[in-house]
């Protein structure tokens, strides 16, 4: 079967799962409360970038347990609909690749959990021998921006031909840059009021079937073109070098 054209990108947590699970397990292990929201505050208010607040949430855990880390990923539910979204991308020879600023460990664990098979990336968890501490690697960084952990921005536009439609699906800040970017845009939450105020066009979900029943009309009309916006702005970037 012949590639598709669309090529399907999606953040993670919050969007593939019910929750944030980093949210989730800061919600345990961080105990200083007031200085986590305020690490979190200036993240919304895009006075950090997302590898800045990830390294100073890091530095707020205490008493880390690698067994409840375990147990607190594996708690995690993800969207009813994705697992026949996914399906749906498969049967139609659709690639579906995750970006996320979360963690490769959770990412692994919770899609395992859920016998989902999918590409992803994400930043490294590197688990110390004592098993009592871990550090962060950001292997998808960009280095002339110190705020992304991963650059959806770049692996969107790397991971996508010339003649491929891309599309991005996210909930929150850490997908306000790639969106600049995508031709196709899926939003809520946080991601949608930014899309709104930057008049980027974006379409409303609540799950993953309410994406996949505008998809099925896109195919079934054919009416696959870039976003002229989205276009110039990685003309822009490529130029730039």
């Amino acid at each position: 079967m012949t590639k598709n054209k669309l090529n399907i990108y999606t953040d993670f947590d919050g969007t593939i799962t019910a929750y944030d699970t980093w949210i989730e397990i800061g919600e345990y292990f961080i105990k200083d409360k007031e200085a986590w929201a305020h690490l979190i505050k200036d993240f919304e208010e895009l006075k950090i970038g997302a590898r800045e607040c990830f390294l100073g949430e890091c530095c707020l855990i205490e008493d880390f347990n690698f067994k409840k880390f375990n147990e607190i990923i594996d708690i995690q539910k993800i969207d009813p609909k994705f697992k026949q979204f996914n399906e749906f991308c498969v049967q139609n020879n659709i690639s579906l690749t995750i970006l996320s600023e979360g963690m490769d460990y959770y990412l692994n664990r919770i899609l395992k959990n859920n016998g989902i098979d999918i590409p992803y990336y994400s930043n490294r968890f590197v688990l110390h021998e004592d098993k009592k501490s871990f550090h962060l690697e950001f292997p998808y960084s960009d280095s002339d921006c110190l705020k992304c952990g991963t650059s959806k921005r770049n692996l969107l536009m790397n991971l996508t031909g010339d003649d491929e439609i891309s599309v991005f699906i996210g909930d929150g800040f850490s997908d306000a840059c790639v969106v600049n970017y995508a031709d196709i845009v899926y939003a809520k939450k946080s991601l949608a009021s930014y899309c709104w105020k930057n008049n980027i066009t974006y379409f409303d979900f609540n799950d993953f079937g309410d994406i996949q029943k505008r998809l099925e009309k896109i195919l079934t009309h054919k009416n696959l073109k870039h976003r002229q916006n989205a276009k110039l702005k990685r003309r822009d970037v490529f130029l730039r070098g």
